[in-house]
């Protein structure tokens, strides 16, 4: 549906100074019961539109969780608005929203069938929808086995499959593929990717970098229950001064010295290439200009910028290692190669 209902570039939801802090339980001598507010999200402006993937990115305790479940019309905000285009009420809002929860617990007697049907009498939706959720989602196999013998993985496909029920015009997912094996994590990235295409909006917070760079269009950056950064990546990376970098190999003689303000640091050779560097500069970025002033006199076979990447973007943002921040470099499927 990309240029029906949903709009390409229609603005699905807005966020205006949107505050919520956790009660932390502060006792005091003739007060035990005594709270404050703690951390939180703080001052959120942030606007969705149709037709894209945001990746949401922070360190551990950064407010991604909760900025999801304010979204989600799941928290109630202590300052500022929330509003949903199209949705006047909360209920209207909520069914709007499709909102996977990092971990859900699907306990009890039962079947994956019988579970999705249950939410599909709860939400009014025919019992078709939720079969055709279920087969979408991998689980068509499965459905009729109990919930006890699902591996974690099953249960994330469950979760997606509940959180796509109705047709949701705006999909926030928390840690989607955590659980998921190589091929499910595949297929997944390309339903996503299907899904925004067709028009909706989808929010995907995830602490494997390489799993975002495969998926997200534009990037939310939090610390510290604060937005720092957003866009696309190329953009943010431009606006935090990282260094431009250029990916160079040739043939024929090595390089001795490519020019003043630029650093070079050999990189693995390709089968018959001489000579391969990545050139920094220390200001500027590597214009077509400045491209062709390496040297008339090489012969190349790679000359592309190379981006920075999340793990460079996170780091300058907040001033952590990637570590320290709680994230993985290589996603499941690069791990598992």
């Amino acid at each position: 549906m990309k240029d029906g209902v949903y709009g390409r570039a229609k603005t699905m939801l807005e966020l205006r100074s949107a505050t919520f802090r956790y009660p932390v339980r502060r006792p005091r001598r003739f007060r035990p019961w005594a709270t404050s507010l703690g951390p939180g999200i703080r001052g959120i402006d942030l606007t969705l539109s149709g037709g894209s993937i945001l990746g949401l990115v922070g360190p551990n305790g950064a407010g991604k969780s909760t900025l999801l479940q304010v979204m989600a019309n799941l928290l109630p905000l202590e300052d500022g608005t929330l509003s949903v285009e199209g949705a006047s009420t909360t209920e209207a809002c909520r069914a709007a929203i499709g909102y996977m929860p990092e971990r859900v617990t699907w306990n009890g007697p039962g079947t994956a069938r019988q579970a999705i049907e249950r939410l599909c009498t709860m939400r009014n939706t025919p019992l078709t929808e939720g079969r055709e959720l279920l087969e979408l989602v991998g689980l068509d196999s499965r459905s009729a086995d109990d919930l006890s013998t699902f591996s974690q993985g099953m249960k994330q496909r469950l979760s997606l499959a509940a959180a796509l029920l109705g047709g949701p015009r705006i999909l926030l997912l928390d840690e989607p593929l955590n659980g998921l094996d190589p091929v499910a994590q595949s297929a997944f990235r390309t339903l996503l990717r299907q899904l925004a295409d067709r028009g909706a909006c989808v929010v995907i917070s995830s602490h494997t970098l390489a799993d975002l760079e495969r998926l997200a269009d534009e990037f939310v950056l939090m610390h510290h229950g604060r937005i720092v950064a957003h866009g696309p990546l190329a953009d943010i990376e431009r606006d935090l001064g990282l260094r431009a970098t250029l990916e160079i190999a040739g043939l024929g003689k090595t390089p001795i010295s490519f020019g003043d303000g630029i650093e070079a640091e050999k990189i693995p050779l390709h089968e018959g290439e001489e000579w391969a560097f990545h050139l920094h500069l220390e200001k500027g970025e590597w214009t077509t200009k400045r491209r062709t002033e390496l040297g008339p006199e090489m012969t190349f076979t790679r000359l592309q910028p190379v981006p920075a990447g999340l793990e460079s973007v996170i780091s300058a943002a907040t001033g952590l290692d990637i570590e320290d921040a709680g994230f993985s470099i290589l996603s499941e499927v690069d791990s598992d190669a």
